[in-house]
């Protein structure tokens, strides 16, 4: 029988526990953080669902400061271990749903909820294909780590500290990727700009706002102006989402006071061509009008400088690198409050041959008229890249080759996976090629058939790599 069939079988525990997992809101949660609670009370609740599972299904599983759950299949003296590197935080939903995002539901084959597709539902297949191989009976030399962290949608200072108390395994992998092999990823770092916000003239930007994480692109953005007696706003506003079709907005005046929301399209910030950014589109607009002072120049670097720049050409950034590809930008956060303090968040991912001292002096010669300090707000990861004839990435190859009936090469991603954290760490699984890529996304969702192919590729490649 092969391992599809076998999977096959699986598939209404699998949605059911995969149920269990969605309708925990593990997003960061600043109110109820903890010594106790690290990222949230969600993020504990839902380590602890996990190890109820595994509780139930009777593996050994361990807990670190509450950031980090481990499941563990085979033997426990075994000197070297897979680790299976995974994630159950996800980003917040944001608006565009056209159901609960955490209440899932199958529509036509697809199965809808946030973090069906980064990650919680390759999570499941990841444990259930070591729930398979255990029923199974199967005897592994090595044994295999699920490793659960909760940190990996902001910071990343879970894994850090499970890998500093319980080891670095041998080798392993993340599904948090996609199919096949991703054995390079680039490196990531985001770009904070701070600067004064006093607006100047008959036109005043009381407040911007977009945005809420650095490696989403930004599906909705909201300002309020200040327009001159007699000004309306509302027909400029109308013909400008003709222009652009696949935005939405709307406009609200009364007297002088003039609020804007404009609707973009909301994407996984490594992946900015995938998304329309409502941040920057709603500046490109405001520029028409004569703001002065510190608005002009937000508006402006916004508007022209960074609009539709995703390749940072306007920075002066454009690089590729045959091997790994290109640097790509992502405006993730944007905020302007008049007589405040304004702020932008910019996320860059790129290849070998570029270092952010380069990122930060280019975007430093390029502010135009914005008065910003320029600095470096998150622990980024340099490039990460594992040969191609190594062991890890040939049998995952093979893999997938033979269940799918093609092979593609390996290859390198934009995204950030926890094999990162590893010498010898890949990204594989479970975005198909084929499908949607809908993390980050409104209405996230992954195809009901995919939850067992992937774990049949998963679990063969776990005894392959274990026995």
């Amino acid at each position: 029988m092969s391992w599809t069939i076998q999977a096959k079988q699986y598939e209404t525990d699998l949605i059911n526990d995969l149920n269990q997992i969605i309708r925990i809101p593990s997003v960061l949660d600043s109110k109820t953080q903890t010594p106790q609670t690290p990222f949230g009370i969600d993020m504990v609740r839902a380590l602890s669902k996990m190890e109820e599972f595994a509780n139930r299904d009777g593996f050994r599983y361990g807990r670190v400061d509450n950031m980090v759950t481990w499941i563990e299949f085979g033997p426990a003296d075994a000197p070297e271990t897979l680790g299976i590197l995974t994630h159950i935080d996800v980003v917040p939903a944001g608006d565009g749903w056209l159901r609960q995002p955490f209440n899932p539901e199958i529509l036509d084959g697809l199965y809808f909820g946030r973090g069906a597709a980064d990650m919680k539902a390759d999570l499941m297949s990841a444990y259930y294909a070591l729930k398979m191989l255990a029923d199974q009976g199967r005897v592994l030399q090595r044994k295999v780590r699920l490793i659960i962290g909760t940190d990996e949608e902001n910071g990343w200072r879970d894994i850090p500290c499970y890998l500093a108390q319980e080891g670095e395994p041998t080798f392993g992998f993340s599904p948090d990727g996609a199919f096949p092999v991703v054995n390079g990823e680039k490196a990531f770092q985001t770009v904070q700009l701070r600067f004064p916000s006093v607006s100047e003239g008959p036109y005043i930007l009381e407040r911007f706002m977009s945005g809420s994480r650095a490696n989403v692109v930004p599906g909705e953005a909201k300002a309020r102006i200040n327009v001159p007696q007699g000004m309306l706003i509302a027909e400029d506003f109308a013909n400008f989402l003709k222009q652009y079709p696949f935005l939405e907005g709307n406009v609200q005046q009364a007297g002088e006071t003039v609020r804007l929301t404009l609707f973009g399209v909301q994407a996984h910030g490594a992946y900015p061509a995938d998304g329309k950014n409502a941040g920057t589109y709603l500046a490109q607009f405001l520029q028409q009008y004569p703001f002065g002072g510190d608005a002009h120049a937000f508006l402006n670097f916004l508007g022209t400088t960074v609009h539709r720049d995703i390749y940072a050409k306007n920075l002066g950034l454009a690089y590729h690198d045959k091997e790994m590809g290109d640097l790509t930008l992502n405006v993730g956060v944007m905020r302007y409050s008049h007589r405040g303090q304004g702020t932008i968040l910019l996320n860059f991912r790129y290849p070998k041959g570029v270092n952010i001292q380069a990122i930060v002096t280019q975007v430093q010669r390029h502010l135009g008229d914005l008065t910003a300090d320029v600095t470096v707000v998150q622990a980024g990861m340099p490039p990460h890249l594992v040969a191609a004839d190594d062991e890890l990435v040939t049998t995952l190859s093979a893999v997938y080759a033979e269940q799918t009936g093609q092979y593609l090469p390996p290859r390198t991603s934009n995204g950030g996976s926890y094999a990162r954290l590893l010498k010898r760490g890949v990204a594989f699984g479970g975005q198909f090629p084929d499908v949607k890529v809908t993390s980050h996304q409104a209405n996230e969702f992954t195809p009901v058939a995919n939850l067992t192919c992937a774990m049949a590729i998963f679990a063969e490649s776990i005894w392959r790599l274990c026995r």
